[in-house]
């Protein structure tokens, strides 16, 4: 005989098998590799960044942050190449440098996947995959690093970037640096973690709108962030925690709560900014140091500086450390 199954029991079930489907990890889009890697034609900005932690045997720690570009500025074509270095020492910045290449009319790729010589600077991945190889020698600053993903790529969609206007983005949410860096004249042997991003669309204009912020949690979860106020279909939000699961997120909740003022230059930023995702159970405060971090790329001014984080995921507390991207107020 068959036994009758309670009503409200099996209604239950359902809701719940309905909650689960809709808290599973996104799967990542079909990426064409390694042609994605590359160049893409017929766009008018790419742009390819690594935000890098990294420390010495003896605890040195350096801060490394690498972003090329390609494509229209202003309507013209060009492509540069932008290195910041921070020094640390007991938590806080000490010493800061920007490397920047000129804009450059030309630099030389292979077609269908990753090899960029910016001026004798390199980027290039084997296209059978293996670590991103980067290599930089401009004058006093010298660096020949390498990325190998620890976690899987995962494409970010679409962001929206004007009228009509779309950008593409891929990241590596975690990968294992190593590097050979001489800066101000000393040699370092240098290993760490970082994230990797890969743009590539329309309007590098509204593009450089966008505030980005780079997380590595210590239990193991990745988080990068893209937001504007202006422009809502910019916000994205990826999340990869330590078993390389990952949802891309296009709701979500970012304040600050405070601004900093550069005395040198009058130039304002918001700062300590609360990131709420409610419905993934996700609250997290970004909290980066006020030493002066001004950086101006693409006549657009930054502040872009390390940061301390905390915060809950799924009622868990949770702290770890990365990088803030932000637009100066009132741009």
């Amino acid at each position: 005989m068959y036994k009758l199954v309670d009503k409200n029991l099996l209604l239950r079930f359902i809701a719940m098998v309905f909650i689960i489907a809709l808290i599973q990890p996104v799967k990542a889009q079909s990426l064409e590799f390694p042609k994605d890697e590359g160049r893409h034609e017929d766009v008018d900005f790419e742009a390819w960044s690594f935000l890098t932690h990294l420390k010495t045997a003896d605890s040195s720690r350096f801060g490394v942050a690498i972003f090329f570009f390609t494509g229209k500025v202003v309507g013209i074509n060009a492509s540069g190449l932008y290195v910041v270095v921070s020094e640390q020492k007991n938590d806080e910045y000490e010493k800061f440098t920007k490397i920047q290449i000129p804009l450059i009319n030309q630099t030389t790729h292979t077609e269908d996947y990753l090899f960029e010589n910016y001026s004798d600077n390199i980027l290039k991945r084997d296209s059978d995959g293996g670590p991103y190889i980067i290599k930089i020698d401009k004058d006093d600053f010298v660096i020949s690093l390498e990325f190998n993903p620890i976690k899987k790529p995962i494409d970010m969609g679409r962001l929206s970037v004007g009228d009509e206007g779309f950008n593409r983005i891929y990241a590596v949410p975690r990968g294992e640096v190593s590097a050979k860096m001489k800066f101000k004249d000393n040699d370092y042997n240098l290993t760490g973690i970082g994230i990797f991003q890969h743009q590539w669309g329309d309007k590098p204009d509204e593009n450089l709108l966008s505030d980005m912020f780079a997380l590595h949690l210590n239990e193991g979860t990745d988080i990068l962030i893209y937001h504007s106020d202006t422009s809502p279909g910019i916000n994205k939000m990826l999340a990869s925690d330590a078993d390389d699961n990952s949802i891309v997120l296009n709701n979500f909740f970012a304040k600050a709560d405070s601004l900093a003022v550069v005395k040198s230059t009058g130039d304002v930023f918001e700062l300590n900014w609360n990131i709420k995702s409610p419905e993934n159970q996700i609250e997290l405060n970004i909290l980066p140091t006020k030493v002066h971090q001004e950086v101006e790329m693409l006549d657009v001014t930054y502040w872009l500086a390390q940061c301390r984080v905390i915060g809950y995921i799924k009622g868990k507390p949770v702290d770890g450390y990365g990088y803030v991207y932000i637009k100066k107020e009132g741009t």
